[in-house]
């Protein structure tokens, strides 16, 4: 198991951390690295109401406004990313 630093947050979406430092979302792809998220921001073609993030979960787009992930706590969903050790398929 690897555990993240104490200011990422897991999300309810697996690959999707919330830094509480910088109030941004990043996201943890096949290489390892925690990658921000460009911010969306409401307007008249968007049909969006607050500022958030985009996420893809199973090929389906979401949104995640800020307010949600600024509800998040560390007891919400477990931090610890799994690591499938070499021969254990």
């Amino acid at each position: 198991m690897v555990k993240l630093p104490e200011q990422f947050l897991a999300t309810r979406y697996p690959g999707y951390f919330w830094n509480t430092k910088d109030q941004w979302l990043y996201s943890m792809k096949i290489d390892g690295i925690l990658k921000p998220i460009k911010k969306v921001y409401p307007n008249h073609f968007n049909h969006i109401h607050c500022p958030g993030f985009r996420v893809s979960v199973g090929g389906r787009r979401k949104f995640y406004p800020i307010d949600k992930l600024k509800q998040l706590t560390a007891d919400s969903y477990p931090s610890t990313i799994p690591v499938l050790r070499h021969g254990a398929i």
